[in-house]
C-alpha cells in the first residue's frame, strides 16, 4: 500500500492522444501528470491510439519526476476494460475514476486491478486509486466510497459536469450551486486520512480568478487542484504550499510545545502564544509537507 502522504497540489491533465502536449508535459511544474483517455480524447476512433502513446509515453524516462496517473473512461463505457488492461502495462502510479457514483464502481475497478496485479506478478496494490465525486450521486454516497478501497488515495471534486447533473447554474461569482459539494469533499477525505483535490478553474487565461479560486481552496482544506493548463501550474503550487511565516512559525509552535510538556502544561500560553495538540498536529502537518516540497524540488533537478 502506498503511503497516501504524497504532494498532489498540481496534477495537471494531458490529451492522451496528443503527442505534442505530452512532450511538452514533461517540461511543467505539475506535481502529478494526468494522462486523458475521457473528454479530451475525441472522436472515440482516437481512444485506440491514446492508450498507445501513454503506455510508450509513461515508461520515458523524463517522466520519472512526476506522478503519473490515467482517467478512465467511464466504467459503462466500452473503452473502460481495455483502459485498464492496457495502461497497467505502462509506468503508472495509478487512475482516476470518472464519474465514480457508488461504492461498488471503485470496488470493481480495485477487483479488477488485483487479478492483473495478480497475474503479472507484480506487488498488490501496485496502482492507486482517485474516485472522481461529480454527480449527486457520488456526493450523495460520498463516505462510503471513500472507504471502499484501501487504494484510494484522495477524494476528487468535479463541479462542471456536477452542476450539469442536478440542473443547476454554474456562477461563478458567488459559487453557490457548488458550495456544499465543494465544502464536503475536503471534510470527508480529511476524515479517512485522504488528500482532497479541488475542481479545475475552467477560465484558463484569468489567473486572478484561479488565485481567489485557489484561497478559497486551501480554506476549506484542499491539498491539491485540478489542472487544465500549464500556465497554472506555478499559481497553485505556490498557494497550496506552506508560506515561510508558515513553516517557521509550526517550527516555533512546536518548541513551544515541548518547553510546555517539559514545565508538564498540555495547553500553554508561552511566550504570548497558545500552544495545544490542535495547533501541534497543524504545525507537524505543515512541516512534513515542506519536507515533501523539497524532496519534489531535488527530483525536479536531478
Amino acid at each position: 500500500m502506498k503511503n497516501n502522504l504524497q504532494l498532489l497540489r498540481s496534477m495537471m491533465f494531458v490529451p492522451g492522444h496528443n503527442e505534442k502536449l505530452i512532450e511538452s508535459a514533461a517540461n511543467s511544474k505539475a506535481d502529478a501528470l494526468i494522462f486523458d483517455l475521457e473528454d479530451s480524447v475525441q472522436p472515440n476512433a482516437n481512444k485506440l491510439l491514446a492508450r498507445n502513446i501513454i503506455v510508450n509515453s509513461s515508461k520515458n524516462k523524463k517522466f520519472d519526476c512526476f506522478q503519473k496517473f490515467v482517467r478512465l473512461n467511464e466504467i459503462e463505457t466500452e473503452f473502460f476494460l481495455q483502459d485498464v488492461l492496457q495502461l497497467t502495462e505502462g509506468n503508472i502510479d495509478g487512475f482516476l475514476l470518472s464519474k465514480t457514483n457508488t461504492k461498488e464502481d471503485v470496488q470493481f475497478l480495485d477487483s479488477l486491478l488485483t487479478s492483473i496485479e495478480k497475474e503479472r506478478h507484480l506487488q498488490l496494490n501496485t496502482f492507486s486509486i482517485i474516485p472522481i465525486l461529480e454527480s449527486a450521486l457520488s456526493i450523495v454516497n460520498i463516505n462510503e466510497i471513500a472507504v471502499s478501497s484501501k487504494r484510494i488515495i484522495a477524494l476528487g471534486f468535479g463541479s462542471e459536469d456536477y452542476v450539469s447533473d442536478i440542473k443547476g447554474i454554474r456562477d461563478f461569482e458567488t459559487n453557490q450551486s457548488i458550495s456544499f459539494p465543494r465544502q464536503l469533499v475536503p471534510i470527508v477525505a480529511r476524515a479517512h486520512k485522504l488528500e482532497a483535490i479541488d475542481a479545475a478553474y475552467i477560465h484558463v487565461h484569468d489567473l486572478d480568478g484561479l488565485e481567489r479560486h485557489l484561497e478559497m481552496g486551501k480554506i476549506l482544506g484542499y491539498g491539491g487542484m485540478w489542472v487544465l493548463h500549464p500556465k497554472q501550474n506555478e499559481v497553485v503550487n505556490k498557494i497550496f504550499s506552506p508560506t515561510d511565516k508558515e513553516y517557521h512559525d509550526s517550527v516555533e509552535f512546536l518548541r513551544l510545545y515541548e518547553e510546555a510538556k517539559r514545565i508538564n502544561k498540555g495547553v500553554a500560553i508561552i511566550e504570548g502564544k497558545f500552544v495545544g495538540p490542535p495547533l501541534i498536529t497543524k504545525s507537524n502537518d505543515i512541516i512534513a509537507r515542506v519536507e515533501l516540497i523539497e524532496r519534489r524540488k531535488k527530483e525536479i533537478n536531478n
